[in-house]
């Protein structure tokens, strides 16, 4: 899990902001983001609900500045 948290904290960092996340799939958790700036984006997909939970919560958890 580490690594899937640590990659979005980088995008984070980046500019990258979460748009959506859903887990419509029991097996697949997906968080789709953007970077505004750049007109890119990324989705980072999870296989387990705990990772999932872990990150929703860093993304709910992010102080605006």
């Amino acid at each position: 899990m580490n690594d899937k948290l640590n990659h979005l904290k980088k995008l984070y960092q980046d500019g990258y902001r979460c748009i959506y996340y859903d887990s419509t799939n029991q097996n697949t958790f997906s968080v789709y983001l953007k970077n505004f700036e750049m007109e890119r984006s990324e989705v980072v997909e999870l296989q387990d609900s705990t990772e999932f939970d872990e990150l929703r919560s860093y993304i709910d958890g992010f102080n605006f500045r």
